[in-house]
């Protein structure tokens, strides 16, 4: 993980003494200073970023390299004064340099602290890189803010160069891999993950972005489409200032089928502060999954994804249905491509308060039963979506139920979604007339918590009229 931390230095121009004459300004006293901290101030030192404190700086100003020394008094750290002429200047080339104790040899000597330079990686973690121009003024006092960051060995082609010094930023690190388990992988035929070494299969390497944000403000986005995203992680890195609280968030999009398209989507949110890591396990790479082909656990387990349209045309053509549901349903509006078609379903009600007519065509909002996060707050009122991890496990586990009704399910549903308990016009009756939705729900409290259907299996989709209540349940092949 690379560690950089950011200060800022002042450049001050010092005023000598006037006469009562005038005096032609000359050659001025250039010093670079800023706060560092700890009160013990030798080289041998570990200044903030875990580096030992400059004995030098070189500075780079208009092609001239300077070496003044460093030193601190009360905590505040001060080069040796340059002298220059009245004029603008340049400064190319800023680094605190540490001798290794041998002030007469500069081959051991190594850097600690430096500008980064336009261009360079890190060069986007300040807000003026190198190089850049300052004005000496006779007689006057000049102020320039030069950002630095912490250097180590291991970064110098990140930076350019590096230093450091008052306002800190450390730029963090952390580092992600994915899987992606697909329901049917010749779907992605013709996608990113037919560039992969063994072209599409089961058990993909997640091809991912992570876009960053920091206290709400849109960072830079990751991704690792470049290698198709496999071979190597994908490394995202970010500035933490060290003397604010900065709150981090990354969103996690996959690359996945919508309809016929390739398109990524947005699964999940990690949310933390400051010097907060991820959690990652041992390895130091935080792993994820979407879907449900891994036995062992990964760092987050996302659910199978469910290629469904936004919306679609939804009407009841019968009820009690054919089809083995409380209705018969027609689907329509719906392009190609997806879990869910055109034709007619056999449906079930999520709502048992709320009308929906038979005959009358509705717009109804998909939203998949794996990710109850997503639901509208207005069905979050409506809905346990705690319970639908039950729905799911009944719904692959039928065949357990062989003398069931359609009643014995709708039962089921309305009692574990809804807080049903009574009777609906006559069509399932009371809960006392279900002995078998009464085993279900048995059933389903000791094996259905946080029941995850795997590939092949079946998940219950939501449908949900824009701000009207009344809820549809389809069962779709996740």
């Amino acid at each position: 993980m690379k560690k950089l931390l950011v200060f800022v230095f002042a450049i001050g121009v010092l005023a000598s003494c006037q006469k009562e004459e005038a005096v032609e300004a000359t050659s001025q006293d250039v010093v670079f200073s800023g706060i560092d901290s700890g009160s013990a101030k030798k080289s041998t030192d570990a200044d903030p970023c875990g580096n030992a404190l400059a004995d030098y700086a070189k500075v780079t100003i208009d092609g001239d390299v300077y070496r003044p020394a460093v030193f601190y008094i009360d905590d505040v750290a001060f080069t040796q004064a340059l002298k220059l002429e009245p004029g603008n200047y340049v400064i190319d080339e800023f680094m605190l340099i540490n001798d290794n104790g041998t002030p007469n040899d500069t081959d051991d000597d190594y850097i600690v602290k430096a500008a980064p330079l336009a261009g360079a990686e890190f060069a986007e973690f300040v807000n003026t890189p190198l190089a850049f121009s300052f004005d000496v003024e006779g007689f006057k006092k000049a102020e320039v803010n030069v950002e630095v960051l912490c250097f180590e060995e291991k970064d110098y082609e990140s930076f350019g160069f590096s230093w450091f010094a008052m306002t800190g930023i450390t730029v963090r690190e952390q580092v992600f891999f994915g899987d992606f388990c697909a329901k049917h992988p010749a779907e992605y035929v013709g996608s990113l993950y037919d560039q992969q070494a063994n072209g599409v299969q089961l058990d993909m390497p997640a091809i991912f972005r992570i876009d960053v944000y920091k206290n709400e403000t849109f960072i830079k986005s990751y991704d690792n489409t470049a290698w198709f995203g496999e071979g190597e992680p994908l490394k995202v890195q970010y500035p933490d200032h060290d003397n604010a609280e900065d709150a981090f968030a990354f969103e996690l999009f996959i690359l996945v089928k919508s309809g016929t398209e390739f398109v990524y989507k947005s699964f999940h949110t990690w949310e933390f502060n400051d010097a907060e890591m991820i959690e990652s396990g041992d390895e130091g790479v935080v792993d994820f999954v979407l879907g449900n082909c891994n036995a062992d656990e990964a760092d987050l387990v996302l659910a199978p994804y469910m290629n469904l349209p936004e919306t679609m045309t939804y009407k009841i053509v019968k009820v009690p249905g054919d089809l083995g549901g409380f209705f018969d349903t027609e689907i329509s509006g719906v392009g190609d491509g997806y879990d869910i078609w055109n034709g007619v379903w056999p449906t079930f009600c999520a709502d048992n308060e709320t009308i929906i007519n038979v005959g009358t065509s509705y717009t109804m909002d998909v939203y998949s039963s794996l990710y109850p996060a997503s639901f509208p707050e207005h069905v979050k009122e409506v809905v346990s979506v705690n319970n639908l991890d039950r729905v799911n496990w009944l719904m692959n586990n039928l065949d357990n139920y062989p003398d069931r009704t359609w009643e014995d399910v709708q039962a089921f549903i309305w009692t574990e979604v809804n807080g049903w308990n009574g009777s609906y016009e006559g069509y399932v009756g009371t809960l006392a007339n279900h002995p078998t939705t009464t085993q279900m729900m048995t059933d389903a409290a000791a094996y259905g918590e946080g029941y995850v259907p795997l590939p092949g299996g079946w998940a219950a989709v939501l449908l949900t009229s824009g701000a009207s209540v009344q809820l549809q349940l389809v069962v779709v092949d996740p």
